[in-house]
């Protein structure tokens, strides 16, 4: 007797001795598709969200500058309609950080370690731009750069760097203004690289460093080093013109003439050459103050005939800086360019990545501008704000 399915009204009563059969396969045929069912259901909504992040990514680009320093650029879509987005940056110690949307709006952050907290205002993607030194370490002359990246992703290279090892095969290398870049797959990243012509660039950059750090201790006991600074700008101006050899030189002698001015200003076993500081300090103060005073009657007269010789302008107009400016150099007319064409204004991270310059280089340049008197440096949430001034005068 084979069992089966007999169908029964609510109303009647049940057929038999009121024992209800129904086909026992069915029943386990169910009871076997619910643990796999429900196993399914699991694993999709563990996995959704790992997919939706690394879908989301659109770019990932890594800079390397000869400094030791990493620039990170970030590019993702968001959900418009969630109020932020969270970011794990690469390294926990985080400098120049700036969150754009797709319109260029600049987006509120919070960093804690290495989170990032992004309030996105309604935006669905969104660029995110910083620096950091925890992905480049040192030992002796090779450098090395590692990161673990969950996407495909770029590295730019410095110039005059030679790969001594690498953990991956890239997908892809180019050459761009004599960097390579590097198209590496996801994964765990380690490059090993050493500065090429000897390492001349590096020890450059070491000897300035060094000279910097030798001068503000210097000031910080309250002598004054104008000697020693002016040295270290002359060394810093052969480093950005490729002289290595002659910033080694200048650092040297910035870093001496921060010594010699500090023995001299603390020694007291010769009278003598205290009374030479402080007359030669007095009649320096007396010349600037001549100086100053001839240079105010100068600009008053000038002001006061603006309107007939136009000897005032707004430097908004990058022709006008030119004109007023004529002995500025080429990568400062560059620079005055990007800013203009920006609306008058923009982070330095923002110059360092357009012209791919260390962070020490383009602070130099940006110092150079404002000594000109054509820029004006304002900190902003933590950044350096570089604006064009609202009016400049003719040559200083």
């Amino acid at each position: 007797m084979n069992p089966q399915l007999v169908l029964c009204n609510p109303q009647e009563p049940l057929p038999g001795d009121g024992i209800l059969f129904v086909r026992i396969q069915s029943i386990l045929t169910t009871m076997v598709k619910l643990p796999i069912i429900a196993l399914g259901l699991v694993v999709l909504a563990i996995g959704m969200p790992i997919q939706n992040s690394l879908s989301a990514i659109r770019t990932i680009d890594f800079t390397i500058y000869q400094d030791g320093s990493a620039h990170v650029f970030y590019q993702t879509e968001t959900d418009p309609l969630s109020p932020d987005f969270t970011v794990k940056l690469f390294g926990k110690t985080t400098e120049n950080l700036v969150a754009q949307d797709e319109n260029g709006l600049l987006l509120t952050s919070n960093i804690r370690d290495d989170i990032a907290q992004i309030e996105t205002f309604g935006a669905s993607m969104i660029t995110i731009d910083y620096d950091t030194h925890d992905l480049i370490s040192k030992n002796g002359k090779i450098w090395s750069f590692v990161v673990d990246v969950q996407s495909e992703h770029t590295v730019l290279m410095p110039k005059n760097t030679v790969i001594v090892g690498m953990n991956t095969i890239p997908s892809s290398i180019e050459i761009i203004d004599e960097q390579s870049r590097l198209l590496l797959p996801a994964g765990h990243t380690d490059i090993s690289y050493s500065f090429g012509m000897s390492g001349s660039a590096q020890t450059a950059l070491d000897a300035i460093n060094e000279a910097r750090s030798s001068i503000e201790q210097v000031k910080n006991s309250g002598i004054q080093t104008q000697l020693a600074d002016t040295k270290l700008d002359e060394a810093l101006t052969a480093y950005d013109d490729g002289r290595f050899t002659d910033a080694i030189d200048l650092a040297n002698e910035a870093k001496n003439l921060a010594t010699q001015q500090e023995i001299l200003e603390t020694s007291n076993s010769s009278q003598t050459n205290y009374i030479i500081v402080i007359t030669g300090v007095t009649a320096a103060a007396i010349a600037a103050g001549l100086i100053l005073k001839q240079r105010k009657s100068i600009n008053k007269t000038l002001v006061v005939t603006s309107t007939q010789e136009k000897t005032v302008f707004k430097i908004l107009d990058k022709e006008t800086i030119f004109k007023l400016r004529p002995n500025l150099r080429d990568d400062d007319k560059e620079l005055i360019s990007f800013i203009s064409d920006n609306g008058g204004q923009a982070y330095e991270s923002e110059l360092r990545k357009k012209f791919l310059q260390p962070r020490t280089t383009m602070w130099r340049a940006v110092k150079r501008l404002e000594r000109e008197g054509i820029v004006e440096i304002e900190k902003k949430e933590s950044q350096n704000l570089v604006k064009l001034k609202d009016g400049i005068t003719g040559e200083q």
